[in-house]
């Protein structure tokens, strides 16, 4: 019915708007488009009910001025309602219009409500969430409050819905929703642990400090890729990688330099020992984590003096560390002890006479020292002086002739401690010694005390020694044995075949008063002879011999004794000046022999 009377009045407000004249109905019209939408709802209900009482009064009179009247009246009515008519359409449509009752104050329409901002709405995971809320208007009570209801978590990655609620006076409600959608698009943040860059040592244990990770989600997990080889210096990138759930994946790198910072440290001996006439010495080694290469300084040249041309070998490595001489050292280039000659005086009268030259004592080690240096590939550098001991092998002017001999004898023995009391020593070191010419040094004499204490000490004595065959020429001395307290056995000087009476030497016998010399250029003054001497067989071996004393600190009449021998062996012959070189030989022995004890009746243990 409501909608009829709306629609009837419409078509006839249409109808009668020409009994309204065209000026009033723009100034109706004009006061209509200044109303706010509530002021044009209360001016309808007004015109409404004067409409409806007119049309009443028109109906019940009979009287032709009032009908005429209100025809009038009636028409401004419609003409004004159908400009508010089309105002109000214009501004809640036609649906809330229809809404209305016809007295134009029954509300049934909701309000509308606006969401503000974006809708869906998007916020990062962990970040905060400010809702942008959202506004109601109502077509008759205006703006209208809005509650909202709803929760976004922006702990956890998800689709979220943001309610608004908005009733206004008349009870009617309207609701509209926004989509938040919380959203993990950050990667997790990769710490690394420890120093970036690290160095670690060539040759050295790597161990990762490693790195850690956080992100929005929560614990994520760390994995490590790249490989340090610390077996070569170089460069090293480790990386470190973490991905979160959402897939965002977060990376860091670690530098790790490997490098060689320590020297190469020398494992050979700084000492070598070889004998004339060879050039390899042996290797000079050393240990480093990277590749070594020797080289050497200047070489001294041992005591070595020229002779004519002659100039003293030079030490001389490989970059491997093989040393060598560049040419072998030889005593026979070098001055000799004596030489015998025959010189015009200055009365032209030519004497054989004997002249000591500057040079090296027979049976001398020169030793020559030198410099070398153990260099890594990195550059790191350590050297070492090291000498090389250069033995002459046969006496210093051998350059007749050159030989070895060597003969080896072993045995064995029985001892039979005799009586009772204290335990006496018993020597555990062989009765015989072999050694060359030209040392001092023999080996030790040991002997030990059965179940002694650490206290419990021995001292060593030596008596007489006998050097049968060794005879003095001139002022030289035979060799003597000496022993130290501690049993070091040595000679107080070397044995020296060469010092010996030779078998045969060749002089000069110029100027010898059986021969008749015109001039010094007479070859009659020339002529050689011999002389023979007593002396020694080639090749001969003589031996030391001299009683040891081993004496207990216990007392001093707890000793041993025991014989001993010394085998001095020409080296290159009897008289190695002119001399003749033998052969090797080796040999073995059996033999026994009884130790005397001297007994005492009690002591501080045995028995």
């Amino acid at each position: 019915m409501k909608n009829f009377y709306l629609v009837c009045l419409t078509i006839f407000s249409f109808g009668l708007t020409a009994e309204v004249s065209q000026e009033r109905m723009s100034q109706i019209e004009s006061n209509v488009g200044s109303m706010s939408m509530f002021e044009l709802r209360d001016r309808r209900a007004f015109l409404i009910n004067e409409q409806t009482y007119l049309q009443d009064t028109q109906d019940s009179t009979q009287n032709p001025s009032t009908v005429k009247r209100n025809s009038g009246r009636l028409a401004e009515i419609r003409a004004e309602l159908s400009a508010i008519q089309k105002a109000l359409i214009a501004i809640v449509g036609v649906a809330a219009l229809n809404s209305l009752s016809d007295d134009g104050y029954d509300d049934n329409v909701p309000p509308v409500i606006t969401v503000n901002g974006s809708n869906p709405a998007t916020v990062e995971l962990g970040g905060t969430y400010t809702d942008a809320g959202a506004t109601a208007m109502d077509a008759f009570h205006g703006s209208t409050p809005v509650t909202s209801s709803g929760n976004v978590d922006t702990s956890t990655v998800g689709s979220y819905t943001v309610t608004y609620t908005a009733t206004d006076l008349d009870g009617n409600t309207a609701t509209d929703t926004r989509t938040v959608n919380v959203v993990d698009t950050t990667a997790p943040v990769v710490t690394v642990t420890g120093d970036n860059p690290a160095t670690t040592e060539l040759g050295a244990t790597y161990t990762d400090a490693g790195a850690t990770a956080t992100d929005a989600s929560g614990a994520v997990e760390v994995v490590t890729s790249g490989t340090v080889d610390t077996d070569t210096v170089g460069e090293y990138t480790l990386t470190y990688t973490s991905t979160d759930a959402s897939g965002n994946a977060g990376t860091a790198t670690r530098t790790v330099n490997v490098t060689d910072t320590v020297a190469p440290v020398f494992t050979s001996s700084s000492t070598f020992v070889i004998d004339e006439n060879v050039t390899a010495v042996g290797n000079v080694t050393a240990t480093d984590e990277d590749t070594i290469t020797y080289t050497i300084g200047d070489t001294s040249n041992g005591g070595f003096q020229a002779t004519g041309n002659y100039v003293a070998p030079k030490l001389q490595i490989t970059s491997g560390g093989a040393l060598s001489f560049d040419k072998a050292p030889d005593y026979d280039l070098q001055v000799p002890d004596v030489q015998l000659y025959a010189d015009p005086d200055a009365f032209g009268t030519v004497t054989k006479r004997t002249e000591t030259l500057s040079g090296y004592t027979t049976g001398a080690t020169m030793d020559f020292t030198a410099t070398v240096t153990a260099t890594d590939a990195s550059g790191n550098v350590t050297t070492q002086d090291i000498t090389v001991q250069v033995r002459d092998v046969g006496g210093v002017d051998d350059n007749t002739a050159t030989g070895t001999g060597t003969g080896t004898g072993t045995g064995t023995g029985t001892a039979t401690v005799v009586g009772g009391g204290n335990t006496f020593p018993v020597f555990t070191s062989s009765s015989t010694f072999v050694v060359d010419e030209n040392i001092t040094e023999i080996g030790d004499v040991t002997a030990v005390i059965a179940d002694a204490p650490p206290s419990v000490t021995i001292t060593y004595t030596i008596g007489d020694t006998t050097s049968p065959g060794f005879l003095a020429t001139g002022n030289y001395v035979a060799p003597n044995l000496q022993i130290t307290s501690s049993g070091a056995l040595s000679f107080d000087k070397a044995p020296d075949y060469d010092l010996q009476i030779p078998d045969a030497i060749e002089i000069d016998t110029r100027n010898e008063s059986s021969l008749n010399c015109p001039g010094i250029n007479d070859q009659t003054c020339f002529q050689t002879g011999y002389d023979t001497l007593t002396g020694y067989t080639t090749g001969t071996t003589l031996d030391f011999t001299a009683t040891v004393t081993a004496t207990s600190s216990l007392g001093e009449n707890i000793f041993t004794t025991q014989t001993i021998t010394v085998q001095v062996r020409d080296v290159g012959g009897a008289d190695d000046d002119t001399g003749t070189g033998t052969g090797t030989g080796t040999g073995t022995g059996t033999g026994t022999g009884t130790a005397t004890n001297t007994t005492v009746d009690s002591g501080p243990f045995g028995g």
